[in-house]
C-alpha cells in the first residue's frame, strides 16, 4: 500500500465513487434525478468536494480500451496472436492491419462509451453543484475542474471519431444531434478558455491528479497542435502561446533528471516527478485498480522473477523498426526488455512455447515473424512503467502520466519549426535530448522531431495523434500494416451507437 500521500489523493476520487459511481451510465437520455433531489445533496463541504470524485475516477478507464486503440493501431505497439492467446476475435490483428470495422474490435465502441461516461458524470456533477444550496469557498474551482474533465473526454472523441454529439447539463432528453468536428473543436476550446481563469495554479499534493492551470493550458496546446487536422486551419502561434503559459508558470515546471522515475511505482509520492508530470491519473492496486501494463507485456515465465502471484499475459510488444529508433546510449532505451531474460539465479529463463511445443530460452527478439502465430519470445517488451515487485495483485500503484513538461517543450518546438523558426525549435528539442543522455542535434526537421516524439512518449498514448498530424498514420506502411486508406484517420462511429441513436451519421469510408 501507499503512504498517506496516496491515500489522500485517492480519497478525492474513491469516496465519491462509492456514492455516485452507480449513477454514471451510458444512457445519456435517462433522467438521473429531479431538481428537488439535487438541491438536497450535497449537504456539507466534504460532500460538495466529493461530487467531482466519480468523474475523476472514470478517467482510470482511459487505460483500457482507449489507450490500446490509440497505440495498437500504430507502429509503436503490436499484439500478435501467440498460440491460444491474444486472438480475441481477431481484434488485435484488425488494429495492426488497419482493417477495423464499425463492429470490431470492441475497443472502438468501448472508447466511445468511456468518453461519454466521463461526460455523463461531469454533467451530473455540474447539475449538482449548480442546484446545491450550499455557499462554500472553492465551489467555482470545482465547477471549472469538472468542465475540464468534460473537455478532456470531448478532446478524445474529437480526435478519434470527429463528428460526435455535444451533450451538456442543458441538453434536453432524447437522441442528441451530431455536431461537426469543427463544432466539437470550438466547444472544447470554449470550455478550456472559460475554465482557465478559475483553475488553481500549482503542483502541490493537494492539486495532484487534478486539473490545474498548467494542465488546462497543456490540453489547449494539444487542441491547437492538431487544429489543422481537426478544422483545416492551423493554429501554430496559439500552440506557442499556450505552451509559453506553462513554461513561464510561476510553479516552475521542468524536466525530471531521472526520466524513468516519472513512471515509477511510487511516482505519485515522489516530489521530483511533480516538476515534470503536469497531469496524472492516480491508480492504486487495491483502491483504484486498472494499472496493469506489466501483465500485458511480460512473458508468462517472468512472474517469478518479479515475485508476482499471477503469471503475466505475454501480449503487448514493440516492433523492431520502432525499437531501432533508440540509439544504444539513449537512456530512454532502458524502458525496453530485449535479449536474454534471467531468473533470480542469474540463469536464462526457459519455457515451453505453445506455438511449436518446443523448449526454449527466453530471449526477447525485436523481430516478430508472424502476426497470427508469433512465438512467445518475439517482440520487445516495455517496462517504462516500473514493475511492482512482490505484488499479490495484477494491478499496480503507478499513476498514469497524461501530460508532461517534455511534451510542452516538443509541442512548442513543433509549432516554431512549422512557422520557420528552426533555431529556437532546435534548442527545445536538445533540452529533451540532453536529459536522455544523447548528443545534441545540429539541425532539426519535422521528420526528426517526429522520431524524437516517438522516443520520448512511447506507450504514453500520443503516437496515433502524432502520426496523423505528420501525415504518416495512413500514408506510411510498417510491419503487418499495408493499408493506406486515408479515411482511417478517423475511427468509425460504432455500430451499436448508430443503432441507439438514429441522428448519427457514419464517418466516410465505413
Amino acid at each position: 500500500m501507499r503512504t498517506y500521500k496516496r491515500l489522500q489523493v485517492l480519497a478525492f476520487a474513491s469516496v465519491a465513487l462509492l456514492g455516485w459511481g452507480s449513477q454514471a451510465c451510458t444512457d445519456l437520455d435517462s433522467e438521473i434525478f429531479d431538481q428537488a433531489e439535487a438541491s438536497q445533496y450535497p449537504r456539507t463541504e466534504a460532500e460538495l468536494r466529493s461530487t467531482v470524485g466519480a468523474t475523476y475516477a472514470e478517467l482510470r478507464g482511459f487505460l483500457d480500451p482507449p489507450l490500446p486503440l490509440l497505440e495498437a493501431t500504430t507502429d509503436e505497439i503490436v499484439v500478435p496472436t501467440r498460440g491460444p492467446d491474444w486472438y480475441d476475435n481477431a481484434s488485435w490483428q484488425l488494429m495492426a492491419r488497419h482493417e477495423w470495422t464499425p463492429v470490431s474490435p470492441g475497443q472502438i465502441n468501448g472508447s466511445w462509451e468511456w468518453a461519454y461516461r466521463v461526460i455523463a458524470n461531469a454533467n451530473l456533477n455540474l447539475i449538482t453543484l449548480s442546484t446545491s444550496d450550499l455557499q462554500i469557498e472553492g465551489e467555482d474551482v470545482l465547477v471549472a475542474e469538472v468542465r475540464m474533465l468534460r473537455a478532456f473526454a470531448y478532446f478524445w472523441l474529437l480526435d478519434m471519431f470527429g463528428n460526435v454529439p455535444i451533450i451538456t447539463e442543458e441538453t434536453p432528453p432524447g437522441n442528441p444531434e451530431q455536431s461537426s468536428r469543427a463544432e466539437v473543436f470550438a466547444f472544447v476550446e470554449q470550455e478550456i478558455l472559460e475554465a482557465l481563469p478559475t483553475l488553481r495554479e500549482g503542483n502541490s499534493l493537494e492539486l495532484y491528479g487534478r486539473f490545474t492551470k498548467a494542465a488546462a493550458y497543456t490540453l489547449l496546446a494539444k487542441l491547437y497542435l492538431n487544429a489543422e487536422v481537426y478544422t483545416g486551419t492551423p493554429r501554430w502561434q496559439d500552440v506557442i502561446d499556450a505552451t509559453n503559459a506553462v513554461i513561464n508558470s510561476p510553479v516552475g515546471y521542468g524536466l525530471n533528471p531521472d526520466f524513468l522515475s516519472n513512471f515509477s511505482v511510487d511516482n505519485g509520492n515522489d516530489p521530483a516527478t511533480y516538476v515534470e508530470n503536469i497531469f496524472t491519473i492516480p491508480y492504486d492496486r487495491i483502491l483504484a485498480p486498472g494499472m496493469n501494463f506489466q501483465m500485458r507485456t511480460l512473458h508468462y515465465a517472468q512472474g517469478a522473477v518479479y515475485g508476482l502471484n499471477t503469471n503475466p499475459w505475454n501480449g503487448y510488444a514493440t516492433r523492431a523498426e520502432f525499437y531501432n529508433l533508440f540509439s544504444e546510449n539513449d537512456q530512454r532505451r532502458n524502458m525496453w526488455l530485449v535479449g536474454p531474460q534471467l531468473n533470480n539465479q542469474g540463469e536464462v529463463i526457459t519455457f515451453t512455447d505453445a506455438v511449436d511445443n518446443q523448449n526454449k530460452q527466453l530471449i526477447f527478439t525485436p523481430q516478430i515473424t508472424s502476426l497470427e502465430r508469433a512465438f512467445a519470445n518475439e517482440g520487445v517488451r516495455s517496462v517504462k512503467y516500473e514493475v511492482q515487485t512482490n505484488n499479490s495483485r495484477t494491478d499496480q500503484d503507478n499513476d498514469f502520466v497524461v501530460f508532461r513538461y517534455a511534451d510542452v517543450l516538443l509541442m512548442k518546438a513543433e509549432a516554431l519549426l512549422r512557422l520557420g523558426n528552426a533555431g529556437e525549435a532546435l534548442e527545445l528539442v536538445n533540452q529533451v535530448r540532453a536529459r536522455a543522455g544523447v548528443n545534441p542535434l545540429s539541425s532539426v526537421t519535422l521528420d526528426m522531431l517526429l522520431e524524437e516524439r516517438g522516443r520520448e512518449f512511447a506507450w504514453e498514448g500520443w503516437r496515433r495523434n502524432d502520426l496523423i498530424r505528420f501525415g504518416r498514420y495512413t500514408g506510411d506502411t510498417w510491419e503487418f500494416k499495408n493499408n493506406t486508406q486515408d479515411f482511417r484517420r478517423l475511427f468509425p462511429i460504432p455500430a451499436q451507437q448508430l443503432s441507439n441513436n438514429p441522428n448519427l451519421t457514419q464517418n466516410p469510408g465505413y
